[in-house]
């Protein structure tokens, strides 16, 4: 499949898909553990779609049909999630693909991808990293960011987690990534 995917901001009538989404399946083993209703789904995006917090919440489209989730925000806002990652710059990304026949198709490489160079880095012209967390035994999630040009920088622990941080460099940026990621 090679159809374009395109990026949109979340909207509130887009919230029963969330719901919808998070409760599959396929989302329980490392995104959304719990059933979580609609209810608790407004209250959670409602503010990241008014703008309210600093996250940005986006859906993936294929042929004019949504099919996946991201959000992005720069770690200076997000005191905790800095500490928890040991890195205090750049734009952090966390994403799903919600409907369960495109994944292993090689749309998540592509939907990442195209995510950070479309909307992420252009949302944050300030940050020249792009950070990206997976638990260990999410294998699937770590293959799919390094296809789209993630590398790993260290493991670290979340919620009880053993987790792995992953860094993509902006285009253009010629530094090593390494060299930087070890600044942190």
């Amino acid at each position: 499949m090679t159809d374009p995917i395109a990026y949109r901001p979340l909207a509130e009538a887009d919230l029963p898909l969330m719901a919808d989404w998070l409760n599959r399946p396929h989302l329980r083993a490392f995104y959304q553990r719990a059933p979580i209703s609609l209810a608790a789904v407004a209250a959670k995006y409602g503010p990241r779609i008014r703008r309210e917090v600093p996250t940005q919440s986006w859906l993936a489209v294929l042929a004019e049909t949504p099919f996946g989730y991201l959000q992005c925000y720069r770690l200076a806002d997000w005191p905790d999630w800095r500490a928890t990652v040991g890195v205090d710059h750049g734009v952090s990304i966390d994403l799903f693909i919600g409907e369960p026949s495109l994944i292993g198709r090689g749309i998540g490489r592509r939907m990442l991808s195209g995510y950070v160079e479309q909307v992420a880095f252009p949302q944050h012209p300030e940050e020249r990293l792009c950070w990206i967390g997976h638990e260990l035994e999410n294998v699937p999630a770590r293959r799919c960011s390094a296809a789209a040009g993630f590398v790993p920088v260290r493991e670290y622990v979340e919620d009880g987690n053993q987790s792995v941080l992953m860094v993509r460099q902006a285009r253009g940026d010629r530094r090593k990534v390494g060299s930087m990621a070890a600044r942190q």
